[in-house]
């Protein structure tokens, strides 16, 4: 937002700023915060299904802004500078482990995808849809990294310094033709942020609070407190003050969704085979309330079994004088360790000691079944069909159905 109106109005960064340092904000800063946060408002309250045109449109404009940062830089630079010729300054372990890190930070930027995808392929119009997302993923993102890789060699080059940040690249731009390439890579990543915060944010969490309190928040009331708590009461500027700042807040989000995407995984794909009571899901006291306080322990000590023992690394990333020792190796690799092992205890409890009343011959997606021609009532407890050893169903009465 700074880089689009300051490309129109350069007296805009001459704004005195009132803050103190501590605020981790400047008051210029401050005014684009808020009109980023106005003008993406009532797009984030477009129901999802009707954002189709508009992730279409973020995938255009931001693809075009990359490559043409990246021609531009190039053709200032003569080249793409060289960050390619430089050699690798650790070996051995120490690199492997740096890799391992990389991999993991860059793992953790996707951890909310990975756990609320489902907020967007429940509106595919086919199941297979989804494995799509193997191919465009990590070619999109490999894609992005080569074009930032370039583009900071080749300020290197031409500025003296390696910038990672575009948006501070486009600050160096200056004259007619560069502010009108700022403003337009300033628009990009308008652009780019209010889809991030559609999919990876606001949209997620609100599904969430609505499946929490379905009597007083709808979704849209959802999106509002999501993107009053998000742009504000959480200081976000704060999270992405800095590189270090950032990928701690990311490693931290990762720590702890890890295991909770293991888990889904887990149940779906392994424990319940994908045999689902999709009515049993949205019912109180139904097949998947597991126990009286409505809570699964296995699922609980998969959690505590992935998250406690990176608890240590979090605190050293955010503290480095803190000394945790070889605990530091397990927060490298969080997400594979914290994955793998809510996977694996997951799955191990479950098969030991198996939640029978959860578990089903196949999916039920209505609440009355036809099993052998009879018409059966699904009320989410018993075992509906016929054809299972114990089963309990209930025939539909001929006055249920007349009324």
């Amino acid at each position: 937002m700074t880089q689009m109106i300051r490309a129109i109005w350069p007296s805009y960064l001459e704004i005195a700023n009132h803050l103190p340092e501590s605020a981790g904000i400047t008051t210029q800063q401050l005014v684009s915060h808020f009109l980023f946060w106005s003008i993406q408002f009532p797009i984030l309250l477009i129901p999802p299904h009707k954002l189709r045109w508009f992730f279409v449109f973020k995938a255009i404009v931001v693809l075009t802004a990359a490559v043409g940062t990246v021609i531009g830089m190039s053709l200032l630079a003569n080249g793409t500078g060289d960050i390619w010729n430089q050699q690798a300054t650790v070996t051995g372990s120490t690199k492997a482990w740096l890799i391992l890190s990389s991999m993991s930070s860059m793992t953790g930027g996707w951890a909310t995808m990975a756990t609320n995808v489902a907020d967007f392929t429940r509106y595919l119009k086919k199941p297979s849809g989804v494995y799509w997302q193997s191919l465009f993923v990590p070619g999109i993102c490999t894609f992005l990294g080569v074009m930032g890789i370039i583009g900071t060699s080749c300020a290197k080059v031409v500025y003296g310094e390696y910038i990672w940040d575009p948006l501070a690249l486009a600050s160096m731009w200056d004259g007619p033709k560069g502010r009108a390439a700022a403003f337009f890579v300033g628009f990009a990543w308008c652009i780019a942020q209010i889809g991030v915060n559609l999919s990876a944010n606001v949209i997620s969490c609100s599904n969430d609070m609505v499946n929490l309190c379905p009597k007083y928040i709808s979704l849209r009331r959802g999106v509002v407190l999501t993107t009053v708590i998000g742009g504000w009461v959480m200081v976000p500027w704060k999270i992405v003050h800095s590189a270090a700042s950032l990928l701690n807040f990311m490693g931290a989000l990762g720590v702890f969704l890890a295991p909770v995407a293991a888990i889904m995984a887990c149940d779906f794909w392994v424990v319940k085979r994908r045999a689902v009571d999709v009515p049993a899901l949205y019912r109180r006291d139904a097949r998947y309330r597991y126990n009286k306080a409505g809570t699964n322990w296995r699922a609980l000590i998969a959690l505590l079994v992935s998250f406690v023992p990176n608890i240590p690394g979090m605190a050293a990333a955010v503290n480095p004088n803190v000394n945790i020792g070889g605990a530091a190796y397990i927060y490298d690799i969080f997400y594979l360790y914290g994955f793998t092992s809510a996977f694996v205890v997951y799955a191990g409890l479950s098969w030991a000691f198996p939640a029978k009343e959860t578990l089903i011959p196949e999916s039920i997606y209505e609440d009355i079944i036809v099993v052998d021609g009879v018409e059966r009532i699904n009320d989410g407890v018993h075992q509906p069909f016929a054809y299972e050893k114990g089963a309990e169903a209930t025939a539909v009465s001929s006055d249920a159905k007349s009324d």
